[in-house]
């Protein structure tokens, strides 16, 4: 057995890969044991069931992407020049994950009766991402009517959704990038 990483690192690696690249259901916890060449009772002694498992997935990849939407944005100043490089970082991660999708639309529609845990976990991630939109409109225009703020950026949030779905189904990163063209249009009139 490798000791090259903790058992835990190991199974999240391993379960990480696996979930993301054939799903979740497709995914068996006997899989997760064999590639991660541990024992299933090392499995169970930190992870109780595969629900709990998919919950670290979920928190693991939240995370993860918080990190790198920090890294990418970081430089720039608040405002338009970051909500525009949200659909550049939006864009950059389909295609570094070859276009398979949003972790946690993935995780929707794949589970569509989600335990209430796993749905609060993705519910956090997209609220994060609202509140990264709001942030950016607030640094364009202040103040900015809460009514209008909320329009705004529920808007901006459903098309950066939008063209992420699509951009997965079609293969090609072309909606995200008539998407930032769209706001960008839409940013010359606040």
């Amino acid at each position: 057995m490798k000791e090259l990483a903790g058992v835990k690192e190991r199974i999240m690696t391993t379960a990480c890969r696996l979930f993301y690249e054939q799903g979740y259901q497709a995914t068996g916890i006997n899989q997760i044991i064999d590639e991660a060449q541990i024992a299933k009772s090392s499995l169970y002694q930190h992870f109780a069931s595969k629900e709990l498992l998919l919950n670290e997935y979920l928190l693991t990849h939240k995370d993860q992407w918080q990190v790198e939407i920090d890294e990418f944005t970081g430089c720039l100043p608040d405002g338009k020049e970051k909500l525009l490089a949200f659909f550049d970082f939006r864009k950059w991660r389909l295609e570094r994950n070859h276009f398979k999708g949003c972790t946690f639309s993935r995780v929707v529609y794949e589970l569509p009766n989600l335990n209430e845990s796993s749905a609060d976990i993705i519910r956090t991630h997209k609220n994060t991402i609202k509140t990264f939109i709001g942030e950016q409109l607030k640094a364009i225009k202040s103040p900015y009517p809460k009514e209008d703020l909320d329009e705004m950026t529920g808007m901006i949030f459903n098309l950066s959704e939008g063209a992420v779905l699509q951009s997965t189904l079609f293969n090609t990163s072309q909606p995200l990038d008539d998407s930032k063209k769209v706001v960008a249009h839409l940013l010359q009139n606040i």
